[in-house]
């Protein structure tokens, strides 16, 4: 079975081509469905396993997979959420504004990451970007982390880069 993503004209001139080709006599089957453009599991999945193997590297300065991933929401995640959605900069502002007077900031912005950040409302495209930026950088600081197209997982991440594995590229 080939699932294929109509989200370029080329893939599009692809399908048809395809279809062209295809014989006519009842040997094929073709699906047309709406793609959800919202978060997989399998995007989330994926999200947690690197969170884990993050922690587990003994790197950066989060020793359980939640503490990775609160750091990554305020990391990779804001970044997204301050470009593209119109509330976030305002309640991120004056969040920000309120507590700058305490004395333990830190602390203080970990529980906005922890609690107020939200990656389950990115849409797909969002999704893979946040996951690229958390393998980009963690790659990048010599972290192992499980390839997706070894897992049959890249066609769901929206990945156009290339893929180190074992050093390679």
């Amino acid at each position: 079975m080939k699932i294929i993503i109509i989200d370029s004209e080329h893939k599009k001139t692809y399908c048809k081509t395809m279809l062209e080709e295809m014989p006519v006599d009842g040997s094929k089957t073709i699906v047309f469905k709406t793609t959800d453009m919202s978060s997989t599991s399998k995007q989330r999945r994926l999200s947690w396993l690197w969170a884990t193997e993050v922690a587990n590297s003994g790197l950066g300065q989060d020793d359980t997979k939640e503490d990775v991933h609160t750091r990554a929401k305020m990391m990779f995640a804001h970044p997204i959420l301050m470009r593209e959605d119109d509330v976030y900069p305002i309640l991120y502002g004056a969040f920000k504004e309120s507590v700058k007077a305490h004395g333990n900031y830190a602390k203080y912005m970990k529980v906005f990451a922890s609690q107020y950040i939200s990656t389950e409302r990115f849409t797909r495209k969002q999704r893979a970007e946040f996951l690229t930026d958390f393998q980009n950088y963690w790659t990048g600081k010599g972290v192992e982390l499980t390839d997706p197209s070894l897992q049959g997982l890249d066609q769901f991440l929206g990945y156009k880069t290339k893929l180190k594995i074992g050093g390679l590229i």
